[in-house]
């Protein structure tokens, strides 16, 4: 697990050539989709099938994929790709492994048309942790496929599918060129920026470290980061760490689609500007470690399947690439980049504003002095230390980060047991039957979930009329609202959102006495993120997923899931990847909310 650490150290193996299937946004700027991701993503295809978690939904395309590859299944490389993958005994593992396994694509010739040197097949090797002998092998198959299949052939004509997401992330870097951002503050002489990312499997998005290159490789959106959001990243985003169904909870923004994208390329960039200099001196991300086990003591199931926790302080190297995204971004969408930091001390960062603090202090230095922002890296972490020390860090977490169901279903894992209860209240028999089924998936979604934890975790689906008065005390998950759910009834008082009745309908109605951070995501493309509140008192089909800590027992947490409607309650049938203390889909808007609840002895 510590290769983690490795994997943001180390220098990647050097690209030899721009793919054919590029765009570039200037003089030192290219963004790609290069064969070696395809042909790579084609094996892993044919190796795992079309439902496996890392492939991704492109229609026509996987008709194609399959009408010309199919064949090919018992290939020597698809054998070869299946025994490197055998190991890992999770999905988390694998999208680890394919991390290191996307290397191939990265460092070697376009299709695989010409050999590979003894020294760079050494090379990729040591970096898998495989055999010299193995690796060879690999290649040799891997150029063998691509010769059979005629796989040039295949990008070539495919050209046109990968030109769409190209567009997109053309658009989204004109927002925000990296050479004009990244030149205000450091010299560029000698560096180039490259974005290279696969179209049909979900290699998970890292920086791309070349000597001299700046950028990153890999897809997004990371969903236990950046919860998918619209139609198109719904294409793209898979669940890498258990696999689980994505709700489709969407809207059609390409806006929203490019602001994402530019997030993740300056996340990526901040690891550039940072992770050399935090290594140049390797006291300080151990000196900032407690940052990391100030998360881990509250959501300890985190640190088990994020891949980000798995060295001892992932998650600082995390902290300083997210700050330089959020400072990045402020200046095109300062909502958007405001939304994003909420969604950061989601994920635990509670430290998140002074690094976007410290930022910009030393970014208007660099200016001034004619610096450079890596040569204050230093001195960032220094001060970062001081603005958050050791001894205050667990009552700044209490107090910054966001009650979630996130941090809900990681306090199942803690005490051993969820509740989810349906109620029985509806006066049509089958509507409590249809909100019994939406249980059984929620809960065998929460069996899925807790699969990798060292415990069990024992999911118990109830009647609201069978619960006991210790189990209110408990990790709920409450199904339904309060016509069909008497335990929301008694409750929905006590959390921010509540449905109350105007006329025949069930409508949300906002409680006035929650302090709440509040965002909508619109279907507006020069404009996706707004500050504030819906209207809801005249939707009829909106939909709600919150989390609040249980007020019969503040530890424990309950998440309420419903909508106006048994269909609209069952939209929120994976409820365990958000990052907001609440959300409401309108299916043409969605309002994401945020609030903290620290506990008392905080």
């Amino acid at each position: 697990m510590k290769r983690l650490v490795a994997l943001i150290i180390v220098f990647f193996l050097a690209s030899t050539a721009i793919p054919a299937g590029a765009y570039s946004l200037d003089s030192q700027t290219t963004v790609a989709i290069p064969q070696n991701y395809e042909l790579l993503g084609i094996v892993y295809y044919l190796a795992y099938g079309p439902q496996d978690p890392f492939v991704t939904y492109r229609g026509q395309y996987l008709n194609d994929v399959e009408s010309w590859f199919g064949r090919y299944r018992n290939h020597e490389v698809v054998r070869m790709l299946r025994e490197y993958l055998t190991g890992a005994n999770s999905i988390s593992e694998r999208d680890y492994r394919l991390l290191y396994l996307d290397q191939v694509a990265l460092s070697l010739p376009p299709g695989m048309q010409v050999g590979v040197p003894p020294s760079q097949i050494k090379n990729l090797a040591w970096f898998l942790g495989v055999d010299t002998e193995w690796m060879s092998e690999f290649l040799t198959a891997l150029r063998d496929f691509a010769e059979e299949t005629d796989f040039s052939e295949f990008y070539s004509l495919h050209e046109a599918y990968y030109q769409k997401d190209i567009d997109l992330y053309a658009g989204a870097l004109q927002l925000l060129p990296p050479k004009d951002f990244m030149g205000r503050y450091m010299d560029l002489t000698g560096i180039e920026f490259k974005f290279l990312h696969p179209y049909l499997v979900a290699f998970h998005a890292h920086a791309y470290r070349p000597r001299g290159v700046y950028g990153l490789a890999g897809i997004q959106p990371l969903v236990r980061r950046i919860p998918q959001r619209t139609l198109w990243s719904l294409k793209t985003a898979r669940d890498t760490m258990f696999g689980l169904p994505l709700n489709r909870d969407c809207l059609n923004n390409p806006g929203l689609d490019r602001l994402n994208y530019l997030g993740m390329v300056y996340h990526e960039l901040g690891h550039d500007i940072s992770t050399r200099e935090l290594n140049l001196y390797d006291s300080l991300p151990e000196e900032l470690s407690y940052l990391e086990s100030t998360i881990e003591e509250d959501m300890p199931y985190l640190a088990v399947y994020d891949i980000h926790f798995w060295g001892d302080y992932g998650m600082v190297y995390e902290g300083f690439a997210d700050g330089w995204e959020d400072f990045a971004i402020a200046n095109v969408d300062p909502e958007y980049a405001e939304l994003a930091m909420w969604m950061q001390r989601g994920w635990g960062e509670f430290w998140i504003d002074e690094m976007v603090e410290l930022y910009r202090k030393y970014a208007n230095e660099s200016v001034r002095n004619n610096g450079d922002i890596r040569m204050y890296i230093q001195e960032i972490a220094e001060e970062l230390k001081k603005k958050v020390p050791e001894e205050n860090a667990p009552v700044l977490y209490q107090k910054r980060v966001p009650v979630t169901p996130l941090r809900a279903f990681d306090r199942g894992a803690i005490t051993g047991k969820v509740v989810v209860v349906y109620g029985t209240q509806n006066p049509d028999p089958e509507g409590t039957e249809y909100d019994r089924e939406t249980a059984e998936l929620i809960a065998n979604n929460l069996k899925t979930f807790y699969s990798q934890w060292n415990g069990s975790v024992e999911i118990v689906v109830k009647a609201d009329v069978n619960v006991t008065d210790d189990e209110l005390g408990e990790n709920l998950v409450l199904v339904g609202g309060p016509a069909a759910n008497s335990i929301v009834a008694e409750m929905q008082e006590h959390f921010p959102l509540r449905f109350v009745k105007e006329g025949d309908y069930w409508v949300i109605e906002h409680n006035t006495n929650w302090s709440v951070d509040s965002f909508i995501i619109t279907e507006n493309e020069s404009d996706p993120v707004l500050k504030g509140r819906l209207d809801l008192s005249d939707d009829l089909t909106a939909a709600l997923l919150l989390a609040v800590r249980n007020p019969d027992d503040p530890e424990n947490y309950i998440v309420w899931i419903a909508g106006a409607d048994r269909y609209g309650t069952r939209l929120f049938r994976n409820p365990t990847y958000y990052l907001s203390s609440y959300e409401v889909f309108t299916g043409k808007e969605i309002e994401m909310g945020f609030y903290v609840q620290p506990l008392a002895s905080s």
